[in-house]
């Protein structure tokens, strides 16, 4: 049942034939109602002139079919918008055909057409220019979307060949989209990823057409570079595969950065695996998760009875203390132990460092019976460290690893024994010892040479520079200011020297060193304010 239309809609009338065109107009005028009001137009050449006009809402052209032809092409370049029904007298389905294709909305048979079927086809036109129109607009929203994509897209056959690429793959490989398509994929991959390209596509299914796959390209510069592809398979009416669209993304950069964590996790296991310092991981709950083989060594026991079982001694972070073994042979073994959080597997976790000190062990008991220590602050004198310093360096030369002396001076003592009285100097003295024995190890080496000069000894861990344990001092140097319990400020300058079992040196030649950096410290400094004892 054709649709009311409340205005009448001016329908522009024309025919080949002279009369062709009022014929119709009172064919029209028997299909009822007002829905339509006639233009007449006499010949092609008023025909097109008219359609221009605003009013003018469909055309109807009566002729054969082709003189029709040339007619809707033109048509169509004036009039876009303008919905064409044909009227073709005698009637040709292959001209009806072609008048569809180049943008005519309806093609009647002359001979048999009646008032009805003229006002629905009338009525139709106008919705199918419409239809067409906006699918016209989506498929270019869409190609657009598709062209403007920065990610890889394009279709190719089931043997290979390319049927579409979009313009960011044609720049990728850097040839135009027309020259790509027709070029077989198969023919430009490395032959492990075509062979991979090859069993995915077998594997996809109407069910499962989904499939993912990295590949390679070398481009014209010789640089290789990674592609990750998710292929989309089309399939026939029977289940087979005609064509895939495939979606790319160059991971090139996220390949390279797996590539050099690999190198770094492979440097960093060979580390742990070399480090000459035990190395234990346990868990949150204590239990054992990995020992490397320095460990094993110390521990006089196997990775596997000590891996997956707790841990034999207290796990206590934030302190480093002594504890006892036997080694393999049934000798008493003296271990430092350090415990610090860490990760395993991204779970909170405890890294156990052990440190064979049994060599310093002893020589401190054979120290103190050598009364080699300073009485007023506890530490090592003069003689003690000389003593411990060679045996220290001879360590290191064995051992390949580097030690870190330090010079430290307490500024301006003098001053404060002038002006506050030697008991107050002491008491600095001892206060500089305080701070030094809580920046290095109990493994390090501090001795306080003479009146207010001291040194320390560490050796290098894989971990620690020079700059951390200088920064250490400082930070606990101003902890002790802030207390604020003596009068007096408490002020050290530092120099530092490395020994390196590359190039060794006399202990006596790194000391001089230290001294001589010492002073330069000092004398980059202010002048002194003894009155002020937090600053």
């Amino acid at each position: 049942m054709r649709a009311v239309n409340l205005v009448p809609r001016k329908v522009l009338m024309a025919a080949g034939q002279p009369g062709g065109a009022a014929g119709l107009a009172e064919l029209l005028s028997r299909s009822g109602g007002e829905a339509f009001e006639v233009c007449l137009a006499t010949g092609r050449e008023q025909f097109l002139a008219l359609a221009g006009q605003e009013d003018v809402r469909v055309a109807l052209w009566a002729g054969d079919g082709p003189g029709a032809l040339p007619l809707v092409e033109e048509l169509r370049r004036q009039a876009p918008s303008l919905p064409l029904v044909l009227v073709l007298e005698p009637w040709d389905p292959l001209a009806a055909g072609q008048a569809l294709a180049v943008g005519a909305q309806d093609c009647l048979d002359g001979q048999t057409l009646d008032p009805a079927r003229l006002a629905l086809a009338l009525d139709l036109a106008s919705a199918r220019l419409e239809a067409l129109e906006r699918e016209r607009r989506r498929t270019v929203r869409y190609q657009s979307i598709v062209e403007h994509q920065t990610e890889l897209i394009c279709r190719f056959a089931s043997d290979g060949t390319l049927t579409f690429t979009n313009q960011a793959l044609a720049s990728y490989v850097g040839q135009p989209a027309a020259r790509l398509v027709g070029v077989n994929i198969y023919d430009h991959l490395p032959a492990a990823d075509a062979e991979g390209t090859r069993r995915l596509l077998e594997q996809l299914t109407p069910q499962h057409p989904l499939g993912r796959i990295e590949q390679t390209y070398t481009t014209p510069g010789g640089e290789r570079r990674w592609q990750r592809w998710t292929d989309w398979g089309i399939f026939d009416q029977e289940g087979r595969l005609v064509e895939v669209q495939a979606v790319g993304r160059d991971i090139t950069e996220r390949k390279r950065m797996e590539e050099a964590l690999q190198v770094v996790e492979s440097n960093l296991r060979q580390l742990i695996v070399d480090n000459a310092d035990g190395l234990i991981v346990a868990g949150a709950d204590g239990l054992v998760l990995f020992v490397n083989p320095a460990a094993e060594r110390i521990m006089a026991t196997r990775a596997w009875d000590l891996v997956g079982r707790p841990f034999a001694f207290p796990l206590a972070t934030g302190q480093r203390h002594e504890m006892c073994l036997r080694a393999a042979d049934g000798q008493k073994v003296v271990v430092e132990m350090r415990v610090v959080p860490t990760k395993w597997q991204g779970q909170p976790a405890l890294l156990a460092s052990l440190r064979d000190i049994s060599e310093l062990a002893q020589l401190r008991e054979e120290l103190r019976s050598l009364s080699l220590v300073d009485d007023l602050t506890g530490l090592y004198n003069r003689r003690g460290f000389l003593t411990l310093a060679r045996q220290q360096v001879k360590t290191a030369q064995r051992m390949g690893r580097r030690l870190h002396l330090f010079f430290i001076d307490v500024d301006d003592l003098k001053l404060i024994n002038d002006r506050l009285g030697h008991t107050e100097g002491d008491r600095a003295l001892v206060a500089a010892s305080q701070v030094l024995k809580s920046t290095f190890r109990g493994s390090d080496i501090v001795a306080r040479m003479g009146g207010d000069e001291f040194v320390a000894l560490a050796l290098e861990g894989e971990e620690e520079t020079t700059e951390p344990i200088s920064q250490r001092l400082e930070h606990n140097l101003r902890a002790w200011r802030r207390q604020g319990l003596h009068p007096f400020p408490l002020s050290l300058s530092l120099g530092t020297t490395v020994y390196d079992p590359a190039a060794p040196r006399p202990l006596e030649d790194l000391l001089k060193e230290a001294d001589q950096r010492m002073y330069e410290h000092k004398r980059g400094k202010p002048l002194p304010h003894p009155g002020n004892a937090s600053s």
